[in-house]
């Protein structure tokens, strides 16, 4: 379509004339163009600020009408730039847009190569399109009356001829002499003429996206005139009111919108059985027809089109329903307020990060990268920068100094050491190799920072969530890989970018470089309406996950580890409860054993339910009894026989697939068994970005079944792991990448009693003290040991029982260093719990046997148990 940014009068044209271009832009008072061909002239379709016109060519050179390119939606206009009628033109002519048509039957005059003139037909009233003749629908929209002419009355009275099994009443010509539809001005003039039904049924065109049809989902905008406000509900509670949607095929769904996000939303009921059917593809669409009865029909829409300008156009609209009379990028203070903290940002680049860069010291890299990241900037309220999310920044200023060398090698890398790709998948390796690894949302966030504060005419700032739905509208095609950004993403990206500044340009502003296109992107897709330029965004970046999902159903994968006797299996109970049941577990927090009793009984409860699953892993343990597997059985002929079995993990799975509420698995001792061999090719799919109805779901064909897979997204896993067994840095790396670790160390303050004297917390805490020193942090004591000992029986029974038995594990039996723990060197003989039997070497072994100076019978006083004062010695050497 063209465009001229100006107005035109219109008011000298008369309605039954003929004029050619030239003559509405001489009478018009524009400039009249010498060429028609090669301008914005040529076009069916051009924009003016006050008006639109259509040229509309009916009959093709040589051929009787346009039969054979109406295909149902489509027609041509002059410039035969096919255009459905529920593009953003045809949109903005049903909403109102002073629309004014020309038309003529053919391009050129009969028996001359010279142009036909067009016939001025007047302002359309109204536009009333059925889905199958746009054009006729257009000569319905006028209304003019008779008598203007012989050019006219043809226009007004021609029809495509076609078949009425085809066709509604109102676009059937017959063949000959017979009656011809009309529009209603002039049917009176016609004998026998039977007026039809006009009809102007709101229509909503959605383009189908990868990541839409792969989760089955359809994307609405929330505020088309066609649905009722009352029907948008908030991600995790339904509005109440719902409509049914029918498709092609009669296939039905009944369903409200979900909101996910400023100014979108989504049909909640999935409808990827629909889209298997239909045998839709990226770029095709979906026509959402809202019917008379309030109930809506859905068409699909196929066929290799570019869909950037229809993309572009819905960006536009709303861009300027938040800066309505949007007049540039360096000139309007509204955007100023989003572009300025960015800039200031880049200059905060230079003075912080750039010498750090030339010192080409890690450490120093990591220390002015924080520093970026927390820099307040912005003019009217300064503010730290939101590209990289808070969490994201307080993750990476809490890493271990290996860590930190490690991520500002990474950066340096990036922005002072190799280019392109290879740098790219550098960093990403290393972000991803943390010990509490940055997920692809956080690795595209950070990077896309630093290379746009680096050069902004190449990069601009990605947060994952807005910019898949900025993108996926410009080529639906779209979506970020898996893992962190690489250099094809940037390719494809630039290309998209650098057509959108060009487009930009073409509306009259153009933009200065990258930063400026992101917050056109940011704006038109982030904001809410009337927020400014710091509008805080609500995705979590830490974790990769379906942007729009409320935070209870998000899919999650967490492990609480710690030493033995900290209360990870204790913590089990909270943790399920913490999902599954989140108000009783706020209401009884902090209220004794009474409540513990409530929360235990409730768990209990969604156990004998089957929502919460336990399985314990050992090294036995297997993927057939985890997935699925061949189990033997006898048939009923008494032969042995071979069938697939499922496993618990698949029964969950399959149990939660058919539920809108959440499950949980609990897997005790994780850690203990071979996580490739148990969970094969479903470490991949347990990963929440990757679980089913997400934006980057996948499935697997299960080897045994040949049934295809995907974890659903309502099943959450809780793992335990005792860091004695194995410490969180020998886990398996697929495992680390993809749970949330949650430490549970000892809680000395929980044993705040004293028995004869001896205060029980501070007894752990020194025995735990030497433990660190000798072993390290992954074989204390937890306090699960002492929470029974409230007396002195109680407390010997806990040391003979419970606690050397750990020691002996702990140190293999070397009793020299248990008795470091117990501090018994520093007690008398009888206080002490290990002694020592000296034996009378040289007569067990001959002279020449080289024996350890340490050699000598050890054994375990019994009797030290019994006192208080070998407890009491274990704190002597210990500061006031």
């Amino acid at each position: 379509m063209g465009r001229i940014y100006s107005n035109i009068e219109l008011t000298e044209l008369r309605i039954g004339s003929e004029y050619s271009r030239q003559d509405v832009a001489q009478i018009g008072g524009l400039p009249v163009p010498n060429e028609i061909y090669g301008t914005v002239w040529a076009d069916g379709i051009l924009e003016l600020d006050n008006v639109v016109m259509l040229f509309v060519t009916l009959e093709k050179e040589g051929e009787a009408k346009y039969l054979d390119v109406f295909d149902g939606t489509d027609f041509y206009w002059e410039s035969q730039n096919r255009n459905s009628q529920s593009s953003p033109i045809i949109r903005r002519i049903s909403g109102g847009s002073p629309t004014y048509l020309f038309a003529r039957l053919r391009a050129k005059i009969r028996g001359t190569s010279n142009a036909a003139p067009f016939v001025y037909c007047g302002k359309l009233e109204f536009v009333a399109m059925d889905g199958e003749h746009p054009v006729t629908c257009l000569f319905d929209a006028l209304d003019i009356g008779s008598g203007h002419g012989e050019s006219l009355a043809e226009l007004l009275q021609w029809r495509p001829s076609v078949s009425s099994d085809d066709f509604s009443a109102r676009q059937v010509r017959l063949e000959g002499d017979a009656r011809k539809v009309l529009p209603p001005a002039i049917a009176q003039s016609v004998s026998g003429y039977t007026p039809a039904a006009v009809t102007s049924q709101p229509t909503y065109e959605v383009v189908l996206t990868d990541g839409a049809i792969r989760n089955g989902y359809i994307s609405v905008d929330p505020n088309w005139s066609g649905f009722d406000a009352a029907m948008l509900g908030r991600p995790d509670a339904a509005s109440g009111l719902e409509a049914t949607f029918t498709f092609p095929d009669g296939y039905q769904i009944t369903s409200d919108l979900r909101a996910s996000g400023p100014g979108s939303a989504r049909i909640r009921a999935r409808v990827a059985p629909a889209f298997r059917r239909l045998g839709v593809a990226a770029g095709d669409s979906l026509l959402i027809i809202q019917e008379t009865n309030g109930q809506y029909r859905i068409e699909a829409r196929k066929g290799s089109r570019d869909t950037f300008e229809l993309g572009y156009i819905r960006l536009r609209e709303r861009f300027l329903a938040r800066f309505p009379g949007f007049t540039g990028f360096s000139k309007d203070q509204r955007l100023l307020r989003e572009t300025s903290y960015k800039r200031q940002l880049v200059e905060q680049y230079q003075a912080i990060m750039l010498p750090a860069l030339d010192g080409r010291q890690p450490l120093e890299v990591w220390s002015a990268l924080i520093k970026l990241l927390r820099v307040r900037v912005g003019a009217e309220s300064p503010q730290p920068q939101n590209v990289v999310g808070w969490r994201v920044v307080a993750q990476l200023a809490d890493l271990s100094e290996d860590d930190r060398v490690a991520l500002g090698s990474a950066v340096l890398s990036l922005l002072a050491g190799q280019s392109g790709d290879a740098a790219l998948e550098a960093f990403n390796e290393s972000s991803s190799s943390l010990r509490l690894p940055l997920q692809a949302a956080g690795q595209r966030s950070l990077s896309s920072l630093l290379l746009t504060l680096k050069d902004s005419k190449r990069y601009f700032f990605i947060k994952t969530g807005q910019m898949r739905r900025a993108l996926g509208l410009l080529d639906p095609t779209f979506d970020f890989r898996k893992g962190g950004m690489a250099g094809e993403e940037w390719e494809r990206i630039r290309a998209l970018s650098s057509r959108l500044a060009d487009r930009l340009s073409e509306d009259g502003w153009p933009p200065a470089d990258m930063i400026d296109v992101q917050s056109f992107l940011w704006v038109a897709i982030a904001y809410e309406k009337g927020d400014g330029a710091e509008a805080e965004e609500q995705e979590d970046e830490s974790v990769e996950r379906d942007d729009d999902m409320s935070v209870i159903h998000a899919p999650s994968n967490t492990i609480l580890y710690g030493p033995p006797g900290t209360g990870k299996t204790y913590g089990v109970v909270d943790k399920a409860l913490e999902i599954l049941d989140p108000a009783l577990l706020a209401a009884t927090k902090g209220q004794g054993a009474g409540a513990r009793a409530a929360l235990k009984q409730r768990f209990d409860a969604l156990h004998e339910e089957g929502r919460i699953r336990f399985v314990t892993f050992h090294q036995s343990f297997a993927y057939e009894d985890f997935v699925e597997g061949l189990k033997a059985r006898a048939g009923a002929s008494g032969a042995l026989e071979y069938g697939v079995e499922n496993g618990v993990f698949l029964e969950l799975c399959i149990d939660a697939q058919h539920s809108d509420l959440p499950y949980v698995l609990i897997i005790d001792e994780i850690n203990r068994g071979n996580i490739a061999r148990i969970f094969g090719e479903l470490i991949t799919l347990i990963e929440p970005s990757k679980r089913q109805g997400m934006d980057e779901a996948l499935s697997v064909r299960l080897p045994y079944s040949k049934q295809d897979f995907a974890v659903p997204a309502n099943l959450h896993i809780i793992g335990t792991m005792n860091t004695a067994d194995r410490s969180l840095a020998a886990m398996d790396v697929a495992l680390r990448r993809r749970f949330r670790f949650i430490e549970m160390p000892p809680q000395p303050e929980l044993l705040d009693w004293d028995v004869d004297g001896i205060r029980m917390g501070e007894l752990l805490s020194t025995l735990n003290s030497r433990i660190e020193v000798l072993l390290g942090r992954d074989h204390l004591i937890g306090h699960a040991y002492l929470m029974g000992a409230k007396d002195l029986p109680g407390l010997a029974e806990a040391f003979r029982l419970r606690i050397l038995p750990l020691l002996q594990e702990y140190f293999f039996e070397d009793w020299r260093r248990i008795a470091w723990v117990l501090n018994d060197d520093a007690k008398p003989q009888g206080e002490r719990f290990l002694r020592q039997r000296e034996l009378q070497l040289n007569r067990l072994f001959a002279p020449e046997a080289q024996l350890a100076p340490d050699t000598a019978n050890w054994y375990v006083h019994e009797a030290a148990f019994e006192q208080a004062a070998s407890y009491r010695g274990i704190l002597v050497g210990q500061a006031d």
